[in-house]
């Protein structure tokens, strides 16, 4: 019989820890898509359009993961959440890495596979808040996210020119089959700890504060979105500079979520956000005129920094506009934004129409410009310090 490992909190925190960041780093395995883009088309003769709309569709079902999960969760036992989480993720990378059909192929990794990563990051993130030092393991896991897919993306390239085809995914399931097998021999008082909302969380309708922020969100994810999503498609076909892209992208993104919480300590999420998209319309502009690959790869890592930054600074953002009983439903609110930009950036690669950087940097420039003037004229970056004025602008805005 086998004995089963028991860690006190007090004594051993790591596997409460560790797992769950772990299982966010698998489950980041989503963002090296373009990494395993070539693979997709080869194998059922698609073309770019049809690829693109898989990563709209992972990102929309990862959006209703993030919304769900945690509802989800709550029918299950604390024991075997996790476990539950990454045996549905490494599942759809099964069926996914052994489709014999485009249809299937797009339900299990698009549906599946997005859903589950989201709720993977949920449950990461969440876990992470009620640490004993959450400042370090909220932008830890966040980050491993990003990870994933700075260490999957490029291994998807290398896996398929190896003739690995869609079993290029193994990598990925072999890490979520870990942590589901793990949890179920590990436990810790950090993983059974309940999920369920507060009683003191109210929830609020979308109002006009809300559905400013929702705007930037928008508008600032959705280059970084196609970036990270079809980054490959930028280079010809060669696979060390397809290679190098995905790189590029996926340690921008990392960097940009790890720096985040330092720039916001330092001049506030609203000062973080506008600084990050006036980088982004720079590298943009710069993607108009530029053809040499060095510095390509060098604008599309500085726009990823960017997004990971947009992406990590929102949460605190949001924060900074609503009390805190109401804060868990308006980020879902604003957070739904990422799912639009997700399927409106990524499905607009109809034919090869994001292929050349400039192609793409043009319509883009115009979401980043409106989603920088939308940041100017926040509350947060005029200066708008104070818990009881923004607390009565919500007010009045029927929050």
């Amino acid at each position: 019989m086998v004995r089963r490992l028991r860690f006190g909190a007090s004594k051993s925190p790591w596997p409460g820890i560790a797992l769950p960041i772990l299982g966010c780093f698998g489950g980041g395995s989503l963002y090296g898509w373009s990494g395993l883009l070539p693979a997709v088309q080869t194998a059922f003769a698609v073309a770019s359009a049809a690829t693109s709309m898989v990563f709209s569709f992972a990102l929309a079902s990862f959006t209703i993961g993030v919304l769900l999960g945690p509802l989800l969760l709550s029918r299950i036992s604390p024991r075997f959440r996790l476990t539950c989480l990454a045996m549905m993720a490494a599942a759809s990378l099964a069926i996914a890495g052994t489709a014999s059909g485009f249809g299937v192929f797009v339900a299990a990794y698009g549906v599946g596979f997005g859903f589950s990563s989201g709720a993977l990051y949920s449950y990461a993130v969440t876990h992470a808040s009620s640490s004993a030092a959450p400042n370090i393991w909220v932008p830890v896991s966040v980050a491993a996210f990003g990870l994933g897919g700075m260490i999957f993306g490029p291994m998807y390239i290398w896996l398929t020119e190896l003739g690995w085809s869609l079993l290029a995914v193994l990598p990925a399931f072999a890490c979520l089959t870990c942590v589901a097998v793990a949890g179920l021999f590990i436990r810790s008082d950090l993983l059974e700890t309940d999920l369920h909302q507060t009683k003191e969380a109210v929830f609020i309708r979308p109002n006009r504060v809300i559905f400013r922020l929702w705007t930037i969100f928008v508008t600032g994810s959705c280059t970084g979105l196609i970036v990270l999503g079809l980054a490959s498609t930028f280079m010809a076909a060669d696979a060390a500079r397809q290679a190098t892209a995905v790189l590029a992208a996926a340690t921008g993104n990392t960097v940009g979520r790890l720096s985040a919480t330092a720039i916001a300590a330092r001049f506030g999420p609203a000062s973080g956000i506008v600084g990050a998209l006036s980088v982004t319309i720079l590298a943009l502009t710069g993607l108009l005129v530029v053809r040499d690959f060095g510095i390509v790869i060098a604008l599309l890592f500085l726009i990823a920094l960017s997004y990971g930054q947009v992406a990590s600074q929102t949460p605190l953002f949001v924060s900074r506009h609503v009390p805190a009983e109401t804060f868990a439903s308006a980020f879902g609110w604003v957070f739904t934004g990422w799912g639009v930009a997700g399927m409106l950036g990524p499905w607009g690669g109809l034919d090869g129409f994001w292929r050349q950087p400039a192609a793409c940097a043009s319509p883009c420039l115009a979401a980043s410009r409106f989603a920088l003037l939308a940041s100017c004229r926040s509350d947060g970056f005029q200066g708008l310090r104070s818990r009881k004025r923004i607390d009565k602008s919500i007010d009045k805005s029927n929050l």
